[in-house]
């Protein structure tokens, strides 16, 4: 930690953040939560508070192991951008050259009565439309005739497993690959499967797992010794429970869909969120993000590689259909939030200021402008992403003294 003011954040601020992560604690909206900042190469906060396991009376420690769930996504990223750095591949190719599942593709089109109709799609969905969710791929779910068609392959895949029966990821993407776009690619923004899609790609372009990839690129140079698609057994001991807030308190969610935090490697290692991860790895992999793809001497992506994930890639008229209360202000890159205007944000922010978030409430930024990568670690379903770590992002701005 800081002993001489060198992060220029003042110490008598930083309490306000002790004490906004404490109340998030005292009034019962999380079992516990932990907070890291790094200004200009010093790590000047590093605090947990709260349990990370309410039932046993265990503390929520500085390397307690969370799941990081879609923080996942811009790992996935940056290791398909070190492909892209090797020239194997462009943003503007077919997804189907190295995917042949995805040469026939269909769109659902709805009229105005809600009558569907499925038809050839326009065009391909490219490596672009991938990482900036223009794709039409979306999650399972009951919003739309593709989302369910999606939902009915993630409950045979479910079944499945029930039998013993593990989806790879091969199997996966190739069944995802059968739904309906919801749009006609590139036509929409919507928040999806797609960086799944991607994880498989990074497997076929790198004749090597995602998990395996990852470790090789991202987690053995940065020494990002915590962050895998599993928690092994003698780690379990630091995982933390995910609690829900109830009228009659917090309760523990059993059951989780995807969980990171299994015990051995999954059959299908999902891009879109199956991390799990700490405080400090995370801020490692932020700071190397920070310093434009660099950090003690390992260099991840190049500095152009990170200025052009970073900048805004959709139109105007989707940033305005983006359909998250905490995406105002903000435009999407590949793969991530960037800041456009602090003032629509309601944040003591920076334009430019990126980065991305998890289902449980798990979030960080990556500042530029300031010098900074913060994060914010919590597991909580829901994760209350347009409220917790918003108001931790406002007294980590409010600390600032130079």
């Amino acid at each position: 930690m800081e002993q001489n003011g060198q992060s220029g954040l003042c110490p008598g601020r930083l309490q306000n953040t002790d004490a906004c992560l404490q109340r998030m604690v005292d009034q019962g909206e999380a079992a516990g939560v932990g907070g890291l900042i790094i200004r200009h190469g010093i790590a000047a906060y590093r605090k947990s508070f709260g349990m990370q396991d309410i039932e046993n009376r265990i503390p929520m420690q500085n390397d307690s192991i969370y799941r990081i769930y879609s923080m996942s996504k811009t790992f996935t990223v940056t290791a398909a951008m070190t492909l892209y750095e090797k020239g194997l591949f462009k943003l503007s190719d077919p997804i189907a050259d190295f995917l042949p599942a995805f040469r026939e593709l269909k769109t659902a089109e709805s009229d105005e009565r809600g009558a569907v109709t499925i038809v050839p799609a326009k065009g391909p969905i490219t490596f672009e439309h991938l990482f900036t969710m223009t794709s039409g791929v979306p999650y399972p779910g009951t919003e739309s005739y593709s989302a369910r068609i999606m939902a009915e392959i993630q409950g045979k895949a479910a079944a499945d497993a029930a039998k013993g029966k593990h989806w790879t990821s091969a199997q996966m993407i190739d069944a995802a690959a059968t739904a309906p776009l919801c749009f006609h690619p590139g036509e929409r923004w919507l928040y999806g499967f797609s960086h799944d899609i991607l994880g498989r790609l990074i497997e076929v372009i790198s004749g090597k797992s995602l998990g395996e990839y990852l470790a090789e690129t991202i987690f053995k140079p940065l020494g990002l010794k915590d962050t895998a698609f599993y928690v092994p057994p003698e780690k379990q001991a630091r995982l933390a429970k995910v609690y829900s807030p109830t009228d009659a308190g917090l309760k523990e969610v059993q059951g989780l869909t995807a969980d990171p935090a299994v015990t051995h490697p999954p059959a299908f290692e999902s891009g879109g969120g199956g991390l799990a991860s700490t405080l400090d790895d995370v801020g490692r992999f932020g700071s190397m993000l920070l310093n434009a793809g660099k950090l003690d001497g390992e260099r991840i992506l190049s500095r152009k590689t990170v200025e052009l994930i970073r900048r805004n890639h959709v139109p105007e008229a989707y940033i305005r259909k983006f359909g998250f209360p905490a995406m105002a202000g903000y435009g999407y890159g590949l793969g991530v939030r960037t800041m456009l205007n602090t003032a629509g944000a309601g944040l003591n922010g920076s334009e430019g200021e990126w980065a991305w978030d998890g289902m449980l409430g798990t979030w960080y930024c990556i500042d530029p402008a300031e010098d900074l990568t913060a994060v914010f670690l919590v597991q909580r379903l829901p994760g209350g992403n347009e409220d917790l770590p918003r108001r931790f992002a406002q007294t980590v701005y409010a600390a600032i003294d130079d």
